[in-house]
């Protein structure tokens, strides 16, 4: 692949995929799913669908992507991890960036007006101002990864809407409240790889500001999880299986995610943060050696 088409790639996040493009696709796919069991609808439908908004996920998390890496231009520098994507290094310009968002952009709006009036109405008007605000939270609040939470969670009701046609806001608000919680668990687990650059740089993170407490507070927001995606599973009239395979499994995973990893150490951190999704070398390789972009921007910067 020639390296502009590659940097473009990477700027995407999308050569790790499906990291980061599952964590986007679970708000769409935790209240679809819940609407679609409500509806009763056949199998084949359910898989379609759900593939729409795996397809969603994917395009919301790359423009998103590309707007953090193009307001985090000057930010990125001063984070060894970060020197080497494609605008921080200066292989991809803002133009170029700015035109690639375009094609990500474009066929995102285009889906969302295929879901009805009120989602593409939701749509329009989140989706810019949230993570439009994201990258900019970590210069003004020691909390941005609870806001990405929050952000990520405006595809909830607008899944809901275009799925029944109208909104149920006990089962929205509680599904919301738990994507926001395992979203900004995670989060933070990843910010936790750029704890000592963060404070060198100033930049406000989770990581920095819970210092030895992030534990307890992680558990506290597992907990929340859980209970809210109980209770929307009781308004929803759900049988044992969700339960178990819905709440009490998860539930367990980001119990053990958050007691075991390390968060003095960048490279558990990676493994916790993907959970397996990535082949073992990937991880190592992406913490333990320098892409070329990284080698190419610290001769720039002369590091």
């Amino acid at each position: 692949m020639p390296s502009k088409m590659k940097a473009l790639f990477e700027l995407t996040r999308l050569h790790w995929f499906p990291v980061g493009c599952d964590f986007m696709f679970w708000p769409f796919g935790w209240a679809f799913l819940s609407a679609a069991y409500r509806l009763a609808l056949p199998v084949n439908e359910v898989v379609k669908t759900t593939l729409f908004f795996a397809l969603l996920g994917i395009l919301v998390h790359s423009a998103a992507c590309v707007i953090n890496d193009m307001l985090d231009r000057d930010l990125d520098r001063k984070v060894e991890r970060s020197q080497g994507r494609p605008i921080a290094s200066g292989v991809v310009t803002r133009t170029e960036a700015s035109i690639l968002l375009v094609f990500l952009v474009a066929p995102l709006f285009y889906l969302f007006s295929t879901c009805g009036t009120k989602a593409f109405t939701l749509g329009v008007i989140a989706f810019p101002v949230c993570i439009t605000m994201y990258p900019l939270m970590k210069r003004w609040m020691n909390w941005p990864s609870l806001f990405l939470g929050f952000s990520s969670s405006w595809a909830v009701p607008g899944t809901w809407v275009a799925t029944t046609g109208h909104y149920n806001w006990g089962i929205i608000l509680n599904i919301a409240i738990a994507s926001c919680c395992w979203n900004c668990i995670y989060d933070t687990i990843y910010a936790c790889q750029d704890e000592k650059d963060d404070k060198k740089a100033g930049v406000k993170s989770m990581a920095v500001h819970l210092g030895k407490a992030i534990r307890p507070v992680l558990t506290l927001f597992d907990v929340t999880f859980s209970m809210c995606l109980l209770w929307a599973g009781y308004l929803n009239d759900h049988g044992l299986p969700f339960y178990i395979m819905g709440v009490l499994v998860p539930f367990l995973l980001c119990l053990w995610h958050i007691w075991s990893f390390d968060y003095k150490d960048p490279r558990d951190c990676w493994k916790k943060f993907t959970a397996g999704r990535l082949r073992r070398d990937d991880g190592l390789r992406r913490i333990n050696y320098r892409s070329p972009l990284q080698t190419l921007v610290r001769r720039r910067l002369k590091i």
